[in-house]
């Protein structure tokens, strides 16, 4: 709730096991953004199913914007797969910057495979190249406020 005072969201993603009319309520009124989580049950009729947003949900909601949740879990397991899943810290600031050195190391590992491929392409290298290059790479960026800790994902 403090990270949604410090930095707005305009939109939730979560997946089937969230699907309840309170997280709804808590994404779309409390924290004034939209949230897509499908519907848990699909063989449940509209008529059966309770809550004003979750029948939303069940009418329809956008894939393509539901879909790119897929990102944030692939870089996510990409920070696992290289640094481990474990923290060691006992503290919660410990942990905190534990998880902002590992986003870094993060990028860094990202940038250095960005300049690697720049430096044997055979295309010539310009500012522009670098760009588009960057852009479409995938960089995180850790914002954390006391105990709350939430990974923007840049693509």
């Amino acid at each position: 709730m403090k990270i949604a005072k410090t930095l707005p969201l305009s939109v939730v993603t979560a997946d089937k096991g969230y699907d309840s009319e309170d997280n709804h309520v808590l994404v779309r009124e409390i924290l004034n953004a939209f949230s897509v989580i499908p519907p848990r049950y699909q063989h449940v009729p509209i008529w059966k199913t309770h809550g004003k947003y979750r029948k939303q949900m069940k009418h329809g909601y956008c894939k393509a914007l539901y879909n790119q949740r897929n990102k944030d879990e692939t870089i996510i397991s990409v920070i696992k797969r290289l640094f481990g899943e474990h923290i060691t810290s006992r503290l919660i600031r410990m942990q905190n910057i534990e998880l902002s050195f590992r986003c870094i190391a993060y990028n860094m590992h990202r940038l250095t495979n960005l300049v690697i491929t720049l430096m044997f392409s055979t295309k010539p290298v310009t500012v522009k190249s670098i760009y588009n290059a960057i852009k479409t790479k995938s960089f995180v960026i850790i914002l954390y406020s006391k105990r709350i800790i939430v990974f923007c994902i840049f693509t």
